[in-house]
């Protein structure tokens, strides 16, 4: 296994439309193996997701580290591989987070430095592909309910599939987007026209 680079915006990539693998095969086996090992390169305490086309490839997987039903990501905590996700069932309502008065803030390994509220539903249940694990260069479907946190990683995670950034959402929403300065503080960006440079 290797590590991928990963791209940053405005790389054009990351504003298109991800391909359904169709014919899994040894190429994206071992494409999904290395996802999963840069993503562990790059993991924090709390859990984090890797989309293919942060690493400049179209198709329709990502990798998370958070665990299901709300658990914030652990040593024990699995790598999962999502391919061809489907959100199929969510909560009725949107929120910023678990706190109305503090809303949680999504950063982004393609968008460093950028850190923004963002609506998501608080819980999915996500259709997905994943190898078998009997060694066959076969998908299997499965299915997981994530809530709060995770629901939220992989909300983000299949967004980029569709070329999706978490800060279009500041000017559908009127939210702002914060840039962390050298010092490490948060300064809101003033001019959200910027964004649609990204």
């Amino acid at each position: 296994m290797s590590t991928l680079p990963i791209i940053t915006v405005p790389h054009p990539t990351l504003r298109l439309v991800a391909a359904e693998i169709t014919l899994p095969n040894q190429e994206i086996f071992e494409f999904g193996q290395n996802l999963l090992e840069t993503l562990d390169k790059k993991r924090n305490p709390a859990g984090v997701g890797l989309a293919a086309p942060q690493v400049d490839k179209l198709w329709r997987i990502f990798a998370t580290k958070v665990g299901p039903e709300g658990r914030t990501a652990s040593k024990k905590t699995p790598l999962q591989l999502f391919i061809n996700p489907r959100i199929v069932a969510h909560s009725p309502e949107l929120t910023l987070g678990p706190n109305k008065k503090d809303p949680m803030l999504e950063g982004c390994l393609s968008m460093p430095g950028l850190y923004g509220p963002v609506p998501r539903w608080s819980w999915v249940e996500i259709e997905f592909e994943d190898f078998s694990k009997r060694g066959e260069l076969k998908l299997e479907t499965q299915k997981l309910r994530f809530e709060d946190f995770a629901a939220r990683v992989v909300q983000h995670e299949a967004d980029h599939l569709d070329g999706i950034l978490f800060t279009d959402y500041a000017n559908d929403y009127d939210l702002p987007v914060f840039q962390e300065n050298k010092k490490g503080d948060l300064i809101e960006i003033e001019d959200k026209s910027l964004l649609a440079y990204l």
